[in-house]
């Protein structure tokens, strides 16, 4: 049982918010609020003020005063509500660019997915929390993700009581063309610091079970790779956000990366979640052995010399890390070069050996993804 189960009883509301707090913010960039534009300190000190009628039309009048601002000329918005009760949040989020200057700020606010599940559990005795837990989560997490409920769900809630975890929300801000430069809580609901850094990305994501991922392939091109969801939605435009904040751990995987959903280790930890590989492998841009295919910016962390290697043939659904089970990420790169160098010279005999091997790490010395 996890610290944040053991405090989220009725009388530990305000604990188990202290150690949400915490935690949700645990690796956000650190912003130096006191050389931040005088209005925005002015906006967030107010927001700390407590609640009440003169801090609320404080905010209010704020918000009507900033998006009255034309087009292209705002240098600071306030979220017009938090972003759970808006009903089309991405087109919200696009107006808002259109709306500041180059470089502006956004601040919203929204209440997480991990909140939601702090009030049931401070508000019920635990075996009734657990089962109102466990529908909530059914109805506001999963029926909106599958098509044949998604229509009947927003037929009900008109769009306008959605949960949103936190990585999804950071990751639709940089899907519509801003950088997270702070998260914070302030009293209870959380809040994001956004810079205007770009125009929103044209690309529709995948919010569905099944995802199509930009890679690396054969020859430098790109392709699609298809996937089991194991991360929340939008967690793709997290990359970079999640490089700079966070460090590397053995095995070249982020460190507590926050972006995997507790369902997606799951998939990952048995390989479920790469099954729908073999679709890329049966349309010939992948291979059953071989070297992963990577996102671009995991890419660029490798030697120029390696790049060039193991764009020389496909990549493959199981990687040679899995034979030699290297720790840093200097020897994940000399084992793809060992594979690769290889493999160039004998292709059917070298994915024969390390095809064995690989089974053999994962069957009997249960070597697993996380």
């Amino acid at each position: 049982m996890s610290l944040l189960e053991n405090i989220i009883y009725r009388e530990d509301y305000a604990e188990a918010m202290e150690y949400l707090a915490n935690r949700e913010t645990k690796h956000a960039p650190k912003f130096d609020l006191v050389n931040a534009p005088v209005e925005l300190q002015e906006l967030i000190g107010q927001a700390y003020m407590p609640r009440g009628e003169e801090r609320s039309k404080w905010l209010n009048d704020f918000v009507e005063r900033c998006w009255s601002v034309p087009d292209g000329e705002a240098e600071l918005l306030l979220g017009e509500d938090h972003l759970n009760g808006i009903r089309y949040v991405n087109h919200y989020l696009r107006k808002a660019n259109q709306k500041l200057k180059q470089d502006g700020f956004l601040v919203v606010s929204f209440d997480t997915a991990a909140k939601r599940r702090v009030q049931f559990y401070s508000k019920y005795p635990k075996f009734l929390a657990d089962f109102i837990y466990f529908f909530d989560f059914i109805w506001h997490r999963f029926c909106p993700k599958i098509a044949l409920t998604r229509r009947f769900y927003y037929w009900c809630t008109k769009k306008r009581r959605k949960v949103f975890p936190r990585p999804e929300v950071l990751g639709r801000l940089y899907y519509c063309g801003f950088d997270v430069v702070s998260e914070l809580y302030i009293h209870d609901r959380f809040c994001v610091i956004a810079q205007k850094r770009r125009e929103p990305a044209l690309e529709h994501p995948s919010y569905g079970m099944i995802v199509k991922l930009d890679r690396i392939g054969k020859n430098g091109e790109h392709l699609w790779v298809y996937k089991f969801r194991t991360m929340y939605a939008y967690s793709e435009y997290l990359q970079t956000y999640v490089y700079e904040n966070n460090n590397l751990q053995t095995g070249g995987k982020f460190f507590d990366d926050y972006r995997v959903t507790t369902w997606g280790r799951v998939l990952r930890k048995y390989w479920i979640d790469e099954m729908p590989m073999l679709i890329n492998v049966l349309k010939g841009q992948m291979k059953v052995v071989g070297v992963r295919p990577l996102s671009e910016q995991y890419f660029k962390l490798y030697k120029p010399e390696i790049q060039q290697i193991r764009i020389k043939s496909k990549p493959g659904m199981l990687p040679p890390y899995y034979a030699d089970m290297p720790e840093t990420l200097d020897e994940i790169q000399e084992s793809e070069r060992r594979y690769c160098e290889e493999y160039e010279k004998h292709p059917f005999r070298t994915d024969w050996k390390y095809f064995w091997k690989i089974q053999a790490n994962i069957l009997f010395r249960r070597k697993r993804s996380k």
